[in-house]
Formats: structure tokens, C-alpha cells, sequence
């Protein structure tokens, strides 16, 4: 069925960064590339190549294991670095709502790869938000959830994802869904999107 594929475009950057061995590379939308975030000592001669062909900005979702080394390494290469902390249940929620105008202007502007340590399950819940709560994605464009889903065994295991976008639509304020561009009524529109990407991701369908 046509309402049970994930989004896929032409995307450059994927297709100029598949020949490196930059791990869990995948494309998100046509506008920017995801994977396992490069900040190993090793990694900065990937850094220059993703900015070679044409990635401008890192966006690094990590949390805890945040280090500034990275920021340095990524400035080194040229590159715009934004850390915005993206996790299922310990980063404030307020503090990721606060987080998502920038990451979505991020997204929208392109250019951009994103990551968290191992580029899978916070990264998933990222790209979850975008789709969730910014309506100007459309509908149909479901990403998927790469980090979550488990194809050998046909499984979707989605319970952080869920947990995050739970906790940001009932805590969100009248006034942060101003800030997002979003209605007071908002909550209907979320919970259909919810439902679709979850649907989307669990079929395992050719």
C-alpha cells in the first residue's frame, strides 16, 4: 500500500558519503544524512569529507557523553556544530521542547548530519519529532525508524520513541506551541502522526 512506505527522495550527501565507512549512514529526507556520531580520534579525516560534499552542520544529540573535544574537532573542519541533548526520558522536557525551533530550522535548512553516540536510538526519536511536531513535513513523508527496527525479526520496538512524544504533548504550554508555530488544539494532529509513523514502521511488508 502506498500509505505504508517510508519517505525516500534523491538524497547527494547519501549518495557522496555511502564509499565511507561512517557507521549506520542513511539518508534523512532529501535533505541531510544520519549515522554514528564521528568524534573518535580517528575520524576527523570523515569530517573534512563530509564537509567536502556539502554537509555544513553537525547536529550532536548527545547527552551525558558529551565531550567538548568534538566541538573542537567539528570547528576544525570547517563545520557548524550545534549539541542539542535528545534522549527517551532524562533530559528535561522543556529543555528538548526549548531545543526544537533550532533543530528544526536545522533540518528544513539541510546540509546537516546528525547523530548521537551510536547514531540509532536518539537520533530516531529526533527525527520522530520532526515528523510528529512540525506539520510542515507532510503526512505521508514518514522516516524511518532505523534504530528501532529490527527487520530479521520483523519487530518495531518503539517504546522510548513513545515514551519522549508522550511526555512532550502533555507537557508541552500554550505558550511553547506558540514558539513551534503550533494550535492550541495541536494535541489531535499529533496523535494522528504518532499513529502513522508507528503503523509505518511496523509493517514489514515488501
Amino acid at each position: 500500500m502506498m500509505d505504508y512506505l517510508f519517505v525516500n527522495k534523491p538524497n547527494a550527501l547519501y549518495e557522496a558519503l555511502k564509499q565511507y565507512p561512517i557507521v549506520d549512514l542513511a539518508p534523512v529526507y532529501d535533505k541531510g544524512v544520519r549515522g554514528r556520531t564521528m568524534s573518535g580520534r580517528g575520524s576527523n579525516w570523515l569530517l573534512a569529507k563530509v564537509r567536502d560534499v556539502g554537509v555544513k552542520v553537525i547536529i550532536d544529540l548527545r547527552t551525558a557523553d558529551h565531550t567538548d573535544r568534538y566541538d573542537h574537532n567539528v570547528a576544525e573542519a570547517g563545520l557548524e556544530y550545534h549539541n542539542l541533548p535528545i534522549d527517551s526520558r532524562n533530559t528535561d522536557v522543556h529543555q528538548i521542547i526549548g531545543s526544537l525551533p533550532l533543530l528544526f530550522e536545522l533540518m528544513d535548512n539541510g546540509g546537516f548530519y546528525i547523530a548521537c553516540a551510536m547514531g540509532r536510538h536518539r537520533t530516531d526519536i529526533a527525527i520522530a519529532l520532526y515528523y510528529v511536531m512540525h506539520p510542515s513535513v507532510p503526512f505521508e513523508e514518514v522516516p524511518e525508524m532505523r534504530g528501532h527496527r529490527y527487520v530479521e525479526k520483523k519487530e518495531f520496538r518503539c517504546d522510548d520513541i513513545a515514551a519522549r512524544l508522550n511526555s512532550i504533548i502533555k507537557a508541552v504550554t500554550p505558550d511553547e506551541l506558540a514558539m513551534l508555530g503550533l494550535p492550541a488544539d495541536y494535541e489531535a494532529e499529533f496523535l494522528r502522526r504518532k499513529k502513522h509513523l508507528f503503523e509505518v514502521n511496523r509493517n514489514f511488508e515488501d
